[in-house]
């Protein structure tokens, strides 16, 4: 089984990656990927990495004119031959948002997961995390202090959020993509995990089940990997937004928070009968709630 796990950055990725790893093993499946057996593992043992696996973990990027693999920001190759690729993983991590490739990458796939997270706790996780220590030694930008990062980067990051969950959203049906929730597996861990196991098709017994969750839990996960991982907690846009950015996220983001059922406190409300939505008009709501900013 070939898995591509997708998700806008700071949607609880990280943690999807380590539930899906553990799935994979429980079921008896291969874990070891290209980029571990490529010799720049070499040097990738000596980087300064954000956490441990960063440079085990089969990461792609993927857009109009080409499909290439990385580590962090450190190294980049293009995929020549992307079946040959494929032969060498089963677990793939992308951010990259929907373009001309991505059908077609899809397809080479047999199982796609897809994670959403409130783009309101997105936001700030991302201020945080594009002004640690790691990200200003690779990714240095003006901005040091979350803040002002968040002030300057609110709308684009909001925006970004829109489109790329939209548009999986609305592939999700044609390529088979399975939505789930960060907010879910936060919320009821062991619904949101079987409702993946039934899509991957993968059948574990409830002691199996019980030990991934305990095996990924949020204070295992940040003890093992203390740079990347802060609170992993949702709903905390609440008290940390203020009045202006919450109703901003409103302005920009509101009709797709209100379908995914993000206007509700509790995560039981959170939609996920994605098939009947017309995407189209979900679009033009979006576009017209948005006109007051233009």
């Amino acid at each position: 089984m070939t898995t591509l796990q997708i998700g806008y950055p700071k949607s609880g990725n990280f943690w999807l990656y380590q539930i899906l790893q553990r799935i994979l093993e429980y079921n008896g499946q291969e874990t070891s990927g290209f980029i571990q057996k490529h010799p720049i593992q070499n040097l990738a043992k000596d980087w300064e990495l954000n956490y441990p696996e960063q440079s085990l973990i089969d990461m792609i990027d993927i857009t109009d004119l080409q499909v290439s693999y990385r580590i962090s920001s450190i190294f980049r190759m293009p995929v020549e031959d992307f079946s040959e690729y494929l032969k060498e993983t089963s677990h793939v991590w992308t951010h990259s948002p929907v373009c001309k490739r991505s059908g077609d990458v899809f397809n080479r796939f047999e199982k796609k997961v897809y994670i959403i997270r409130d783009p309101r706790d997105v936001v700030i996780s991302a201020s945080k995390y594009f002004c640690s220590d790691y990200m200003q030694k690779y990714f240095p930008q003006e901005e040091k202090e979350p803040e002002k990062y968040l002030e300057k980067h609110f709308d684009r990051i909001m925006e970004e959020w829109v489109w790329h969950v939209w548009d999986h959203l609305r592939l999700s049906k044609k390529f088979n993509i399975h939505i789930c929730f960060f907010e879910g597996f936060r919320g009821n861990f062991q619904e949101e995990l079987c409702q993946l196991l039934d899509y991957l098709e993968v059948d574990l017994s409830k002691e199996q089940r019980q030990q991934l969750e305990n095996a990924v839990s949020f204070k295992k996960l940040k003890q093992e990997n203390p740079k990347h991982l802060r609170k992993g907690t949702s709903g905390y846009w609440k008290e940390q937004l203020s009045q202006y950015h919450k109703e901003r996220a409103i302005q920009l983001a509101g009709p797709l928070l209100g379908h995914l059922g993000y206007s509700g406190i509790k995560n039981s409300g959170l939609n996920r009968n994605f098939s009947h939505w017309d995407f189209e008009a979900l679009k033009e709501e979006i576009i017209s709630a948005r006109q007051p900013l233009v």
